[in-house]
């Protein structure tokens, strides 16, 4: 008879997930890394030699502003007296450049009102030529035909009159 043999069977599976798929939005004034599989990763970054050149520039500027403080120093009273003079240009040309617009402005309000003066005569003298054409379409223009009317029938009066008396003095 025979024995039992005896089996088994194991199966094991491990599923690691990657994607190589980031998304970044804004400014990305960083680093992305993606597609990594362990955590372990290395990264060398390098300012290219700015921080040494800021430091260099630094200290230059440090040096100069010394510098121009002992020139400075040493003009003293001069550069004082020069900034003074300066000054005093500047503010006399202001006062010159003032006076000139200011003049002209006036000049030109002085023109405006003339203008705005010989508009309002022209404006009124408007008015009334309208105020009489709108009398002569009111009354017919009657107004001016009796007026015309009246100097016609008075000359015509006088040459009768003249006529008459020039007829009885012959």
């Amino acid at each position: 008879m025979g024995g039992g043999g005896s089996s088994s069977s194991k199966n094991t599976t491990e599923s690691t997930n990657t994607s190589g798929q980031n998304a970044i939005s804004g400014d990305n004034l960083g680093v992305t890394i993606a597609g990594v599989n362990d955590s372990n990763i290395d990264v060398t970054m390098t300012d290219h030699g700015a921080m040494e050149r800021a430091a260099e520039l630094g200290e230059l500027a440090l040096t100069s502003n010394v510098k121009a403080l002992g020139i400075a120093a040493n003009l003293g009273s001069d550069a004082i007296d020069a900034n003074k003079d300066i000054a005093s240009d500047a503010i006399a040309l202001s006062r010159d450049t003032t006076k000139l617009v200011s003049n002209s402005h006036s000049e030109n309000l002085q023109y405006v009102a003339g203008l705005a003066g010989n508009q309002a005569k022209q404006n009124t003298d408007n008015l009334e030529t309208l105020k009489e054409l709108a009398e002569m379409k009111i009354d017919g223009g009657q107004v001016a035909t009796s007026k015309q009317m009246t100097i016609v029938i008075s000359v015509i009066a006088f040459l009768l009159v003249v006529a008459f008396v020039m007829r009885g003095k012959k």
